[in-house]
């Protein structure tokens, strides 16, 4: 197999060439945001003195019909750069002739129009598809047609409407650009276009279509934060700056975020843009790069830096506090701890405005703690899904990061209490928690982590402590003598030292065990039954514990 492959500029790929479309490729799909992106690309590159690459393009040598002086090709790989490429032009030299602009427009008419040594006039490109293509070319060329609009050109030269409706509106989105710049603006981008680079590769057709094929199965998709960085890197400006980037990306992005780079660019997304979760390949640089002119790229690597700090947080990496562990890092390691990663959205937009002195400190902490609590009551004890709220906490983690205002915030925390199951739905849900080794229906690790969740944040609430040591589960009443002693009221955290001594003894030889603990829960538990176990009662303790969780929620929201 043998084949050419050089780079060169569209000003070669145009010059005393005719480049035909095979019928069984698909006609022009490319839509406002492909030609955004070109058109910002070369006006960027035009002010930073770059050069724009289109890529590769594969041509398929042909032989020459008229035995003139004429290269023939068919397009293998590159019809719809192509065919943009001819449609910009089109309207370039429809703007030079509406101005009288007769050398530019003489000058320009090759690109678009290929002459022969025999002086036979023909389209630069051939698409039986698209035939409006040739009709426009030679309409506009023909010197005894009128400086008319280009909506009478399109009258003119495009009649099938349905099937030329994407020539048609990419004609207009160009001309409607282009139409504002002065001359000398219009013929500097003409410049860009005609100097952008491509690779040509040129082959003989038994192996046009097997170059195409390598160059396709040997293109593995690179992962979204690859091709953000090739995006950064390239519209960096100025241009000695590529190198500290570079090297910025490293320290800054990869290093800190480690594996957690592509659930951050997920989240980064969704607090920055208000988009939805990801489904689809390169979903996440498309929105990003959709969302910024190049001329903002060095703004938005800043942010991303950022953001990455405070991600770097959230996840509970390389902890950029040092040794301290602030209540908001707890907060964060609990959730870290229990897999959610709904609120990290929500989170980027909290810090981002808590730095930006909006938030202070110790509101912020709040803030987080009614997230905690609420993620609680709503997740792990009454085990409602996310994907309920996932639409809301999107859509606040938008508004606080690009809207923040104290309404914006009380919103936000009206939504998380709205969704809040009421006292009695949350009581019956409390009830269902339980763990025993005895009963089968509650021994398995999940209904030992919902215990232990409940358990450890009861502690946290009665004793004030910002940390509860690790425990074991104690069952009050021994749960080898009835299942029912298997459930949240009657289980209390306890250490296992202790747990040890009090086996299967009843409620009254355990008290003092219990009031040797340094668990607050375990001492009131002694203290209240000290001279009245039989007054111990597994449904309204866990009824009194459900109230207690409940009403800590409400009450940091009241705070608030």
């Amino acid at each position: 197999m043998a084949f050419e492959a050089r780079q060169q500029q569209i000003s070669f790929l145009l010059g005393k060439k005719i480049y035909s479309i095979p019928r069984n490729q698909r006609k022009y799909v490319w839509g406002e945001d492909n030609w955004k992106n070109l058109l910002e690309d070369l006006d960027f590159l035009r002010e930073t003195g770059k050069y724009h690459f289109l890529g590769s393009i594969v041509l398929n040598s042909q032989p020459n019909p008229n035995n003139d002086d004429i290269e023939y090709y068919e397009i293998v790989d590159g019809q719809q750069r192509i065919t943009t490429v001819i449609l910009i032009l089109i309207v370039i030299a429809q703007i030079f002739k509406e101005r009288h602009e007769d050398a530019l427009f003489q000058g320009l008419l090759p690109y678009i129009q290929t002459t022969s040594i025999n002086n036979q006039t023909s389209c630069t490109l051939h698409t039986d598809v698209h035939s409006c293509i040739m009709n426009l070319v030679s309409c506009i060329a023909d010197k005894d047609t009128p400086n008319n609009t280009l909506q009478l050109l399109i009258t003119n030269c495009i009649t099938n409407k349905k099937q030329d409706s994407i020539i048609e509106k990419c004609l207009k989105y160009y001309y409607d650009t282009l139409k504002i710049r002065s001359t000398d603006e219009v013929a500097i981008f003409r410049n860009t276009l005609i100097s952008t680079n491509y690779v040509n590769i040129k082959t003989t057709e038994e192996d046009a279509y097997t170059v195409f094929e390598i160059l396709n199965a040997r293109g593995m998709d690179l992962e979204d934060h690859e091709l953000l960085k090739n995006f950064i890197l390239r519209y960096t400006v100025p241009v000695d700056n590529v190198d500290v980037a570079r090297q910025e990306w490293k320290d800054e992005i990869e290093n800190r975020l480690g594996k957690n780079i592509s659930n951050f660019l997920k989240h980064y997304i969704t607090h920055k843009y208000g988009t939805a979760g990801v489904t689809k390949d390169r979903a996440v640089y498309d929105v990003i790069k959709k969302h910024t002119n190049v001329g903002d790229v060095n703004r938005l690597f800043c942010d991303l830096k950022l953001k990455a700090k405070y991600y770097q947080q959230i996840v509970c990496e390389n902890n950029p506090h040092g040794d301290q562990i602030t209540e908001i890092d707890r907060v964060l390691k609990f959730m870290l701890s229990n897999r959610n990663q709904l609120f990290r959205p929500i989170y980027l937009s909290l810090l981002h405005q808590a730095e930006l002195g909006n938030i202070p400190e110790d509101k912020l902490v709040k803030i987080f703690k009614c997230i905690q609590y609420f993620f609680v009551c709503y997740n792990l004890i009454s085990k409602e899904t996310s994907n309920k709220i996932s639409d809301g906490i999107q859509k606040y983690a938008y508004l606080i990061e690009n809207e923040y205002s104290n309404d914006v915030l009380k919103d936000f925390l009206k939504h998380l209490n709205d969704r809040m199951p009421n006292k009695t739905e949350f009581r019956n849900s409390f009830k269902l928690i339980g763990y025993s080794n005895h009963c089968e229906f509650y021994h398995d690790n999940k209904n030992k982590h919902r215990a232990e969740i409940a358990l450890s944040i009861l502690e946290q609430i009665k004793s004030g402590r910002a940390v509860v040591p690790s425990f074991t589960i104690e069952h009050i009443l021994p749960d080898s003598q009835n299942r029912e002693y298997a459930k949240i009221g009657n289980l209390m955290p306890l250490e296992e030292n202790l747990n040890g001594l009090c086996g299967d003894k009843q409620l009254n030889e355990k008290i003092p065990i219990y009031e040797k603990s340094n668990f607050t829960t375990a001492r009131n538990v002694a203290q209240r039954y000290r001279d009245q176990v039989d007054n111990f009662n597994i449904d309204s303790r866990c009824n009194a514990m459900a109230d207690e969780l409940y009403n800590e929620f409400s009450r940091i929201l009241n705070a608030l």
